[in-house]
């Protein structure tokens, strides 16, 4: 998985745990009418889609670029691949959220640097490829 600001790109150290499956979300909308219910639907679409990325315990460093990244409020380019080459389809995507907490103990000598339930939310804005 990569992130990049078109300056400066950063490959995850470490995977998330959890995250939302990029699939096209449904655009639909229904109306309570006297006798029925009035149905619209758009289709299906990849963009406005929202994934969250999740991870128990992650590199103090990780979190750290990723803070930058959010700082920056730039749109962003996700590369969701898991193997290490590059995915048919890229991401523009904006980071909505990034939050996390600090761990105090338990985390060998250093619990500096670790950070843990650590959670972003990225919303797709287009494909990049």
């Amino acid at each position: 998985m990569n992130l990049t600001d078109g300056a400066t790109s950063y490959d995850f150290v470490l995977l998330p745990g959890k995250m939302t499956m990029i699939r096209p979300d449904k655009a639909v909308a229904s109306v309570l009418t006297y006798s029925d219910v009035a149905y619209f639907s758009w289709g299906s679409s990849i963009i406005g889609k929202l994934i969250t990325l999740q991870w128990n315990a992650c590199p103090a460093a990780q979190f750290a670029q990723f803070d930058t990244f959010f700082a920056a409020d730039v749109p962003l380019v996700f590369d969701p691949t898991l193997t290490g080459t590059p995915a048919d389809t890229t991401y523009n995507v904006e980071m909505l959220s990034l939050d996390g907490e600090y761990l105090l103990g338990g985390y060998g000598t250093d619990d500096a640097a670790w950070r843990g339930n650590v959670e972003m939310t990225l919303l797709i804005l287009s494909e990049a490829s």
